[in-house]
């Protein structure tokens, strides 16, 4: 008997993506959904396995510019920059992104909406479409 499951029920742990989603909610994870721009996805760090919730700020083809450790990241869809933000980076990170200009296929750059405090893209660079487990669909229960 093959069962496919299509939902990941998550629990919050931490303060990376306050206020949107706080320490002890519970969102429901769909596997099918389409990633796109500022979708909220959980997917496993590759470092340690934990499954952790972040936004997608930056999608495969969007281009790119690192000066010293920040990246200009183009938001538009002509690669014109006339659209942009500016991200702070980790040196590491910064020299590793430095000799590509677009954000390769199947890869993402995420990160909390608690910026302050967030472990995400900025530290660990790009997030394979591999390590991505679903999108969020809904907040399932919140503690506020």
């Amino acid at each position: 008997m093959f069962i496919r499951t299509t939902f990941i029920v998550h629990p919050i742990s931490g303060k990376s993506m306050e206020d949107t989603l706080n320490n002890g909610d519970w969102v429901l994870i769909d596997k099918r959904k389409e990633l796109k721009r500022y979708a909220i996805v959980a997917f496993s760090d590759h470092r340690n396995g934990d499954l952790l919730v972040k936004r997608i700020i930056g999608q495969p083809g969007d281009s790119y510019i690192i000066q010293n450790n920040v990246m200009i990241l183009d938001l538009g869809t002509s690669n014109s920059f006339q659209t942009t933000i500016q991200i702070e980076l980790e040196k590491d990170i910064a020299n590793e992104l430095r000799n590509r200009t677009t954000i390769p296929e199947n890869a993402y750059f995420v990160m909390g909406d608690n910026v302050d405090i967030s472990n995400d893209s900025r530290s660990f660079g790009f997030v394979s479409n591999k390590q991505i487990e679903g999108r969020m669909v809904k907040v399932l229960w919140s503690k506020k």
